[in-house]
């Protein structure tokens, strides 16, 4: 009815409520921020996007470059200043929560250092490509295997790396009134549950592998040796049918991965999260196969009921996560004080308040 404006408000009480709704040690938390603040952010990222249409159709690259670079340098910035003032309107029996951050440390976690580990990555995979041969049909063979390993050691590397660089920077530099959070991940440990998350999937883009490249040579021999409309029929929606299984293998495959790699980053992050060096401690207790039969459950039940089962699938969600998730300490035993902090202000901070990189 209102073409998605009230959008931005409809989500900023949805998240209300359901911080309403949590609770630690009786006392529940309090969510300030408003569907103008979104609907302000969203407003520079809709000027933004038509403003680089008009320069792609008025046949002005150059223009229309700077514009992409400087939504990506005010993005970056908006997502600092949006995660404080965020963290600002977040309390819990009234203690707010802080985030506090060195910009150019930002800038190094979220922009550049993917930038050079992709940068990296791709040396990498070019060089070894450069150093292998594929002289006979064993050497392909080789060759294939050993890109394959060392692509999958590089999106893990990448992966698990980030993973816990940036949720260290982040939770490091946060705080629950005068107390600070802190947090020291194992980046091997990302590492290697982002590698076998990854190949968690590979049989299953094996098995839809092969029977895309069955169902392609089958395509060929019809097309060589047809013989009249109703069998290229049948054999059309025989096609149809398997690349279908095929697809719903390879989905399946990617909420088996999913779910593995959630589960597994989450309750290493929790169980290394700390408050008050260490006098309060977290604890995650989710297990593989409930986050993937709710994952399955979201995606699938959604569809069919055209996204009305949504909202209550995602509460369902959720409130297993909540669960599962222990505080290990008293609250009450610490000072809980405010920290003498307001919200940033002036232009660029009032229109960052509605941007959500969490």
């Amino acid at each position: 009815i209102t073409l998605g404006i009230y959008l931005p408000w409809a989500l900023m009480k949805c998240k209300r409520y359901l911080y309403a709704n949590m609770e630690v040690n009786g006392q529940r938390f309090s969510y300030g921020i408003t569907g103008g603040n979104v609907f302000v952010s969203c407003l520079v990222f809709v000027f933004f996007y038509f403003a680089i249409l008009m320069t792609v159709s008025a046949d002005m690259p150059l223009v229309g470059c700077v514009l992409t670079l400087s939504l990506l340098v005010l993005l970056i910035f908006m997502a600092a200043k949006g995660l404080r003032y965020q963290a600002l309107m977040t309390s819990l029996n009234g203690v707010r929560f802080s985030f506090n951050c060195s910009l150019k440390g930002f800038w190094w976690v979220t922009f550049f250092l993917p930038i050079l580990m992709a940068i990296g990555m791709g040396t990498v995979f070019f060089i070894s490509t450069k150093m292998l041969h594929a002289n006979s049909s064993s050497s392909v063979i080789i060759s294939v295997v050993l890109m394959a390993i060392v692509g999958i050691v590089s999106i893990g590397i990448f992966n698990g790396t980030l993973y816990s660089l940036v949720m260290s920077f982040l939770w490091s530099n946060t705080s629950f009134g005068i107390h600070r959070f802190k947090v020291k991940l194992d980046t091997t440990y990302c590492i290697k549950y982002a590698i076998l998350a990854f190949l968690a999937l590979l049989p299953f883009l094996a098995v839809a592998g092969y029977i895309i490249f069955d169902q392609i040579l089958n395509a060929y021999d019809s097309s060589v040796y047809a013989s009249d409309d109703i069998k290229n029929l049948q054999q059309f929606m025989e096609m149809q049918r398997k690349m279908i299984i095929a697809q719903l293998i390879y989905y399946f495959g990617i909420a088996v991965s999913t779910s593995y790699l959630t589960v597994s980053l989450r309750n290493h992050f929790m169980s290394n999260l700390s408050l008050n060096d260490g006098r309060i401690r977290f604890r995650s207790t989710l297990t593989y196969h409930g986050m993937l039969y709710r994952m399955c459950a979201l995606v699938v039940i959604s569809g069919i009921t055209g996204g009305l089962a949504y909202p209550l699938l995602k509460i369902w969600m959720i409130d297993w996560q909540a669960k599962n998730t222990y505080l290990l300490g008293d609250l009450d035993d610490l000072p809980l004080i405010n920290k003498e902090e307001q919200p940033d202000k002036g232009f660029l901070a009032s229109i960052s308040r509605g941007i959500m990189p969490s």
